[in-house]
């Protein structure tokens, strides 16, 4: 019995013992839980904070990808206003509210800033971007972008002188060795002019007739033909003057050119400048205040008139452009104005320069501010006429903004009865070249040289036979990627006729241009 009850006792013990630890853990379990709690509950908050601002900065991020949107339309709108600043500031403005951004928002800021005379620059800033889940830590976000539109202005052709198609007429210094040049209207574009000329394929023998087949390049009546711009230096403080040598048809041109037949007119008339420079198809005519003067001008037949410190005795002053005149530029258009059935072919060849007080002193805009230009626009009609079996021609003025581009040169109808022609850059170096012809006859890359030798190249409907008559010629030049560093202060390239053993004489026209739109966001 008494076995029993030690046995009972020691059994109850161990259930009690055997029951401990089971509370213990138990407890413990309920210890860790609580610790895995507090531990959640401490990490949870800046795992939210960081997923939050995740977020946020992807919306941030969206903003400012609009924000330069916005910047760059709004640059892009208004730069081609300049250097009409306060149309170009508002155009800005107005592309940018119709972006998503006002300046009327109290949280939002457009600025417009007129930094050169072709660049505009726009900032827009937006000091309340949203903020979600990152207004724990941020009261207030500001998000800014902007963008600089640039307009690169058309390459200036001629010569950077005050003086354009002279010819032999100045000193050997500033003499160009070129005539400005015009057909009459019935006459066949073959003879170098694409524009002035109404009709090709009307040979009758040696002889041309008018109506023929539709030159499709012909410009019409009442557009210009041709046209320069004179640029009128801000600072004057003297009138401008345009002089025109030789304005109209008869007889022996300038040149030793026979017109042949009847005297034919010539209108010439010139535009201001207005408030949309990079536009001037809406330019008014100019005012031309001197007795006598009239623009437009139709010439017809001789006129007389001098000039000082030039040779010749048939100039004619045409406009005097008054120091209250706007400055900037003032295009000059001119036409033939012969009715189509005068059977002429020879072309006019006349002469433009502008001169304060009309006394006809030459200058060169490199050396002297404020020396007026005047320079072909789009194309230029010459006729090349110098007593050397070389010569060298003004082309273009091109700067270091093009560097890296490619610049297109294109020549119509050149070099009949010449041998080579080259492209010498500013420093008077020959440079290699691709060329072609618009109608895929001829091509070649990569060459220091053009041949345009031969007379066994006919082409169906045409008199002469020479390698490019008729022809458009492009070339194509890489301008180098360090061009300042190249070129230094030297920008106008020439183009260099070689006529083996005859003097050079060409009708021909000719354009340049760099490759690429005017209109585009600087760096």
């Amino acid at each position: 019995m008494m076995m029993s009850v030690a046995t009972g006792l020691r059994s109850v013990i161990r259930r009690r013992e055997s029951v401990r630890p089971i509370g213990t853990r138990s407890r413990r379990r309920r210890g860790e839980r609580g610790y895995v709690l507090a531990f959640t509950a401490i990490i949870m908050l800046p795992l939210l904070a960081i997923t939050g601002m995740a977020t946020d900065v992807g919306a941030w991020y969206d903003q400012g990808a609009s924000l330069q949107k916005a910047a760059d339309a709004s640059a892009l709108a208004g730069v081609v206003w300049l250097p009409d600043f306060a149309k170009a500031k508002q155009v800005a403005l107005d592309t940018a509210e119709a972006n998503g951004f006002s300046d009327s928002d109290p949280n939002i800021t457009v600025q417009v800033q007129q930094l050169t005379r072709t660049d505009l620059k726009v900032e827009i800033t937006n000091s309340d971007a949203p903020v979600f889940f990152s207004r724990f830590f941020l009261n207030t976000v500001t998000i800014r972008r902007n963008a600089i539109g640039t307009y690169v202005l058309p390459v200036p052709m001629g010569s950077p002188k005050n003086f354009f198609g002279t010819g032999d007429m100045a000193p050997a210094a500033d003499r160009e060795n070129m005539w400005a040049a015009l057909n009459a209207r019935c006459s066949p574009r073959e003879q170098g002019d694409p524009f002035g000329s109404e009709y090709l394929n009307g040979w009758n023998g040696s002889a041309f007739f008018c109506p023929a087949d539709p030159n499709p390049n012909y410009v019409d009546s009442p557009g210009d033909q041709y046209e320069y711009m004179i640029y009128a230096p801000p600072g004057r403080t003297q009138p401008l003057v345009v002089h025109l040598y030789h304005p109209s048809v008869s007889g022996t041109e300038p040149g030793g050119l026979s017109a042949g037949g009847t005297p034919w007119s010539t209108r010439f008339r010139i535009y201001a400048p207005d408030n949309t420079p990079f536009d001037d198809a809406d330019n008014p005519l100019a005012t031309c205040t001197g007795s006598g003067e009239t623009n437009p001008r139709t010439y017809s037949g001789a006129v007389s008139g001098t000039v000082s410190n030039w040779s010749g005795s048939t100039w004619s002053r045409f406009c005097t452009i008054p120091v209250s005149a706007p400055s900037g530029y003032y295009k000059l258009g001119v036409r033939n104005d012969d009715a189509n059935t005068d059977a002429r072919s020879n072309p006019n060849t006349y002469s433009v320069l502008a001169s304060y007080n009309g006394n006809g002193v030459r200058c060169d805009q490199r050396t002297d501010a404020l020396c007026p230009t005047v320079q072909g626009r789009d194309w230029m009609s010459i006729y090349a006429s110098v007593t050397s079996t070389a010569a060298s021609f003004f082309l273009a003025d091109v700067g270091s903004e093009h560097a890296g581009k490619q610049l297109e040169i294109t020549l119509f109808d050149p070099g009949e009865g010449g041998q080579t022609i080259e492209i010498l850059d500013p420093n008077g170096n020959p440079v290699r070249m691709d060329y072609y012809t618009t109608d895929g006859v001829f091509s070649a890359n990569n060459v220091a040289s053009i041949d345009v030798s031969g007379n066994s190249f006919p082409q169906s409907g045409r008199l002469s036979a020479y390698k490019f008559n008729d022809r458009y010629l492009v070339i194509t030049v890489d301008l180098p990627n360090n061009y300042a560093a190249t070129y230094g202060a030297n920008t106008w390239w020439k183009v260099r006729y070689k006529f083996g053993g005859s003097n050079v004489n060409d009708r021909t026209t000719w354009s340049v241009r760099v490759i690429g739109d005017p209109v585009h966001l600087s760096d």
